[in-house]
């Protein structure tokens, strides 16, 4: 903070001596040495017939007395206006008298010898090739005869009224216009090297900001060198219409290039675009101005320029400062930078309408504070550079802090998947183990039960005991049964594993289901003398058929198993809403609290039946995947000694 603090130090700092350096009171004094004192008085013709000989009389003569000058800038006018020069006594040497305003359309200085006036005519509408004296002002020699008597200056022009007027020894002239050449000289040569060297910046950085700024420096050079006289001074001399017309080209193409720089500069696009499109507002209405300026000369866009100039130049200051107050330090620089370059403009702006004097920094204000915002730009720049290389850094160090940040989440994303792949894992073994054991356990009993069967057959068909032979029928029905159940649910399982389970929804009748698997264990039924209650009304689901069956299978086998003899199961169907309710209650033992909240999640544990009936805690696992996979839903409800009842909720329709 100290260090932006000193640079913006400095930056204020040369500005100031900038400024000062170029008041008048420090380079180009006006009361310096070799210049000669005068009284100075005007008359405004508004009929523009006056001649010089007219004014003479003594009406006249009363009016310029009446009419002593205090601003040598009367604003616009197209009067003809007279001046009367009254040296002080004192010199006896010839003289220059100057006019230094290259605007003016007609410059006539008359001198008395003595015996008759003597005319010498220049201005704006004569090749400047003509003058006498070198140079963009109009200089005009007076005698030593002459400086004894009143020297009359009539001035015509269509554009401001600005007539500063100065006196000099020859001597005194000569270097005051060196002096003069030399101030304006090293502005713009400030200005030109500031362009060159901000264009081999661009070679080498390709910032787009540079560019633009170097279009608005050398626009703006052309439009003040234009505005001194130098072009039509050296380029086009025969032809001082195109000189109406030119400076407003370039000032209109250097104000669409300081509009896009300004929004460059601060990165409007992104952080402010409000204020980017309506600086694109400013660049169309300056371009527009420079194609007018093709048909319309000074004069006839002198409003229309005006309104621009008036509007864009504090815009550019109003959006810096918005742009800082956002956030982006670097944007004090460029406000500053503006600040001396406006106040110049100010300055001429109030020159041309009359309002302040005729002075060095009211006629040079543009070029001093735009050499001023040439140098200040150029830190602004640099410091735009910096804070763009440390937010390039900044974001590097973010970037690699990221990264780092997003390793170390990997790898504890992949230190929690490993573990809980190896919980899984080792849940998987075990769930395996368990199964094995049943298995291995629960595939033994019925096959003890049918061990010896056919020396059992052999010895009660030889004894003719038919009452025996029915019983053994019976066990071998219930073994092979008991059997074919668990290879079933062992093979939905394995295949639920693999998630190779098809799904093939299909409206099904739940009556004809739940009645086709129950004769699958009508012998079951009838050995345990159960009574089976099923609805006569209709009932629809939308699920896969095959799964389906699989439910109703293994829901309806657990109640049997764990109905006493002569127990009953009820089942029962209702459509709810989109949702049709399917329940199996049997009367049989029922289920502790604790075994309720487990039965759907210990598959493994082998339960007993009410009548000793082997259970391998895999069906009722197998049939909640099977209710999940059918988008339904299972509940169970049972207390010990009181029944069980388990409800299937399945879509009745397509969704």
């Amino acid at each position: 903070m100290r260090k932006e603090n000193h640079l913006i130090s400095n930056a204020l700092f040369i500005g100031f001596l900038l400024f000062a350096f170029a008041s008048p009171g420090r380079l180009l004094a006006q009361s310096g040495t070799g210049e000669i004192p005068f009284n100075l008085h005007f008359l405004v013709d508004s009929t523009k017939q006056l001649e010089v000989g007219a004014i003479q009389a003594d009406a006249y003569q009363r009016i310029f007395d009446r009419q002593q000058v205090e601003l040598t800038n009367f604003g616009f006018d197209t009067s003809s206006y007279w001046f009367k020069v009254s040296a002080k006594s004192g010199f006896n040497h010839p003289a220059i008298l100057e006019v230094a305003q290259t605007s003016l359309d007609t410059v006539a200085v008359y001198t008395f010898d003595g015996s008759d006036w003597q005319a010498q005519v220049l201005g704006h509408a004569f090749n400047p090739v003509d003058k006498p004296y070198s140079g963009v002002n109009f200089a005009f020699d007076v005698s030593e005869t002459a400086l004894n008597f009143p020297i009359y200056i009539n001035v015509r022009t269509t554009g401001t009224v600005a007539v500063p007027i100065q006196l000099f020894t020859v001597n005194g002239y000569h270097a005051f216009k060196l002096k003069r050449t030399l101030f304006l000289g090293v502005f713009f040569g400030l200005m030109a090297v500031m362009a060159v060297y901000n264009l081999l910046l661009y070679t080498y950085l390709r910032d787009k900001a540079y560019l633009l700024y170097v279009g608005a420096t050398i626009f703006g050079l052309a439009t003040s060198l234009v505005l001194n006289g130098y072009g039509y001074l050296f380029a086009w001399p025969n032809n001082s219409v195109l000189d109406d017309h030119i400076y407003l080209t370039f000032a209109g193409i250097s104000m669409v290039f300081s509009s896009r720089f300004a929004a460059t500069f601060l990165n409007l696009k992104t952080f402010d675009p409000k204020m980017d499109r309506y600086l694109w507002v400013v660049a169309g209405a300056s371009a527009l101005m420079s194609a007018l300026s093709l048909f319309f000369d000074a004069t006839q866009l002198l409003l229309y320029g005006r309104l621009i100039v008036l509007i864009a130049f504090p815009s550019y200051i109003f959006i810096g400062i918005r742009s800082y107050r956002r956030g982006y330090n670097t944007a004090l620089y460029y406000v500053i930078a503006w600040l001396p370059y406006i106040l110049g403009l100010i300055l001429v702006l109030l020159r041309g309408a009359g309002l302040v004097p005729e002075m060095l920094i009211t006629a040079y204000g543009v070029e001093i504070g735009g050499a001023s915002e040439a140098v200040l730009l150029s830190l602004a720049l640099a410091a735009r550079i910096k804070g763009m290389r440390k937010e390039i850094a900044e974001k590097e160090l973010e970037k690699e802090q990221f990264k780092t940040r997003l390793l170390s989440e990997q790898k504890v994303l992949l230190e929690q998947k490993v573990e809980e792949r190896t919980k899984e894992l080792e849940e998987a073994n075990a769930t395996k183990d368990k199964f094995f054991s049943i298995i291995a356990h629960d595939l033994r009993s019925p096959m003890i039960a049918l061990q010896g069967v056919g020396q059992k057959l052999e010895y009660f068909i030889r004894k003719n005991k038919q009452e025996k032979l029915l019983e053994i029928g019976g066990k071998i029905d219930q073994s092979i049964d008991q059997l074919n159940h668990l290879l079933n649910n062992l093979l939905n399982w394995a295949s639920s594993q693999r998630d190779a389970i098809p799904y093939h929804p299909e409206r099904v009748s739940l009556k004809e289901l739940v009645l086709e698997n129950a004769n699958l264990y009508q012998a079951l039924i009838e050995a345990k003398k159960l009574t089976v209650l099923t609805p006569d009304t209709e009932g629809y689901v939308y699920a896969d058929v095959n799964t389906l069956s699989t439910i109703v299978r293994n829901l309806l086998s657990n109640a049997i198993k764990f109905s006493n003899e002569g127990g009953s199961i009820s089942m029962s169907w209702n459509q709810e809403g989109e949702e049709l309710m399917f329940s199996i209650a049997d009367n049989g033992v029922g289920m502790t609290a604790e075994q309720v909240t487990n039965i759907f999640t210990e598959a493994g544990h082998s339960t007993t039946g009410a009548a000793g009936e082997k259970g391998f805690g895999l069906g009722l696992k197998l049939t909640k995947e099977f209710v999940l996979h059918n988008k339904g839903m299972i509940t169970v409800e049972s207390s010990k000694s009181s029944g069980t009842k388990f409800s299937v909720t399945l879509p009745h329709s397509k969704a």
